[in-house]
């Protein structure tokens, strides 16, 4: 379920640490957005709702997705508003530190719509950083 992560080539000189850091964050995102996608594969929302075991693991991901997402670069940010940032990071920093349940619906609908769009951008950014 890892991504292998080369150490040259997508950014530039990857000797630049700010270089480094972004394609490790990701990386990072990537790696749990395939979870999240394994971990669901199959289901539908009621399917979903009645799986506990599911749900933690996919509040677990989107954890790390709003976390890392959190500490990516603004200006990347800002250029890709189709990316629902405010929402990922914050339900992320909700799942993360506990500050209270994410409604299961809004969970389902992060992995179909916000989960997707995001894994699309990643993947062309690492096609072609340009």
């Amino acid at each position: 379920m890892s991504i292998d992560k080369p150490t040259t080539g997508i950014f530039g000189d990857l000797t630049n640490n700010a270089d480094q850091r972004f394609r490790g964050q990701i990386l990072d995102v990537l790696e749990a957005i395939n979870a999240t996608e394994e971990f669901i594969d199959g289901m539908d929302l009621t399917s979903f709702s009645n799986d506990q075991k599911t749900i933690y693991a996919v509040e677990r991901s989107i954890g790390i997705i709003g976390a890392v997402s959190k500490r990516l670069p603004i200006t990347f940010i800002n250029q890709h508003p189709e990316i629902s940032w405010r929402n990922l990071i914050g339900v992320g920093e909700r799942l993360i530190y506990g500050y209270f349940e994410i409604d299961i619906g809004k969970l389902w609908h992060i992995t179909q719509s916000d989960i997707p769009k995001l894994k699309t951008l990643l993947n062309k950014l690492l096609a072609d950083p340009q």
